[in-house]
């Protein structure tokens, strides 16, 4: 237990990395002159909240991440000009959407806001067959796509899990085991020595509460020799989905001995 204390609070601190999501990027630049214009304060407006915002750079660029996909208004203001607030701006899930925003010096009519380009992930044919965009498209659960982690390089796939929120890794000795704290934390088993005098090595978590693993559809265990690493490496995924208990887990992938959770991994079938 001594050693536990010590990992968990380790393993906790990994899920806060942010994962990859909506970007809207652009320019801000001056109606008149075309110019782009610096030091301009940008923000993105949903329901009257800010969801995002960034300050131009010297060629008034901008870019930043909304904290969910939706329909916003873009908000721009620069000393010397008119505060600009555009019309509505739908950006799609994981979308990338490019735009120019006009700031005028004077009260004159222009249309404030151009988009230049809108960028989504390619939809795969395998992930299709599986059902998982149409579970993503549901919102029930947490999902990875390889975009999202592939220019991560020197990561396992626990690290890569271990990004979303609400999961976390338990070490035991170089094996690592991936887990939901809101279904409570395994404890570390010890494997005995050849003699039976005394431990000798960590062995595979002792109270079993770990999610379920399904690789293209077929369960995978863990066990003491094989953790979730030597199941797959990330670059042989194409998507991950994350259910962290029975009421987020799909019907097909839930029975009476899923109430820690599942994890669906869909390897690449496509360059």
């Amino acid at each position: 237990m001594g050693l536990l204390r010590h990992i968990v609070p380790l393993a906790v601190c990994l899920i806060a990395t942010p994962l990859p999501a909506q970007i809207l990027r652009g320019k801000v630049i001056d109606a008149t002159t075309g110019a782009g214009i610096a030091a301009a304060a940008v923000r993105a407006l949903g329901a009257g909240r800010d969801v995002g915002h960034a300050r131009t750079a010297a060629d008034g660029t901008f870019s930043f991440q909304l904290r969910a996909a939706g329909t916003v208004r873009i908000e721009a203001q620069r000393t010397g000009y008119r505060t600009t607030v555009t019309g509505e701006l739908p950006v799609g899930d994981r979308e990338t959407v490019d735009v120019e925003v006009k700031l005028s010096a004077e009260a004159i009519a222009i249309e404030p806001l151009r988009v230049t380009a809108r960028v989504q992930p390619p939809r795969r044919r395998s992930l299709e067959l599986s059902g998982f965009y149409e579970r993503e498209r549901r919102g029930i659960g947490k999902y990875l796509r390889r975009e999202d982690f592939e220019n991560r390089s020197n990561q396992n796939l626990a690290q890569v899990l271990s990004r979303v929120q609400g999961t976390a890794i338990l070490y035991a000795g170089s094996n690592q085991y991936i887990y939901f704290p809101r279904n409570g934390v395994p404890s570390l088993g010890r494997q005995a020595s050849a003699s039976g005098r005394s431990p000798r090595k960590w062995g595979a978590p002792s109270n079993s509460c770990l999610p379920r693993l399904f690789l293209d559809g077929v369960r995978v265990t863990y066990d003491a020799q094989s953790d979730i690493n030597a199941v797959v490496t990330p670059e042989q995924v194409e998507a991950l989905e994350v259910f962290r208990g029975p009421a987020e887990i799909p019907v097909e992938y839930n029975d009476n001995n899923s109430q820690c959770g599942v994890i669906l991994i869909w390897t690449r079938k496509e360059p």
